[in-house]
């Protein structure tokens, strides 16, 4: 089925409003003759019209208006973590960054090593070639660690502590 293009949609909807000119309507009547695809659609959307003619809006319930109107003066619900959840959060990603920073600052990851394929247990039936070994620089993957929860521990810090207490210092009134 070819859809009906939207200029052609418009001038039905007109021709059922009863809105088009003499010479219009008379030439949309020829085509819905001919075509049965935009009598099809012409049927719809008569169909439409009368439905929407015919049917009532449903009323609200008779409190409805009550409730809408005693609920507008409270506070939405919070949604997120709790000052002191986000506190613990807080002060543990503290504690991770200060353990990652003095290992770092203890040269624990100082030696350059390298993760080789070929001492991992599995079973070489299907590969014959070595596999190479991949360098591993652990002091790169500890600072890049460590930043990770710097930016963590300020989201925290901004959505548990900083964020309600200055949500709180603008609703004061003075």
């Amino acid at each position: 089925m070819n859809k009906i293009p939207q200029p052609l949609d418009n001038q039905l909807l007109d021709l059922i409003d009863g809105t088009l000119s003499p010479a219009e309507k008379e030439k949309l009547e020829q085509q819905l003759a001919t075509s049965p695809e935009l009598k099809k659609r012409f049927d719809e959307l008569a169909q439409v019209n009368y439905t929407l003619k015919t049917s009532a809006p449903e009323q609200p319930s008779k409190n409805f208006t009550e409730l809408v109107m005693a609920k507008l003066n409270s506070y939405p619900v919070r949604s997120g973590l709790s000052p002191r959840n986000g506190l613990l959060l807080l002060v543990g990603v503290m504690v991770a960054i200060g353990i990652g920073s003095l290992l770092l600052a203890n040269g624990v990851f100082d030696t350059p090593g390298s993760i080789d394929l070929n001492n991992m247990v599995m079973q070489n039936q299907y590969i014959k070639e070595p596999l190479p070994s991949i360098p591993f620089n652990g002091k790169l993957v500890v600072n890049i660690i460590i930043m990770l929860n710097i930016i963590l521990a300020f989201l925290v810090l901004d959505k548990t502590i900083l964020k309600p207490w200055f949500d709180k210092r603008a609703n004061m009134h003075y």
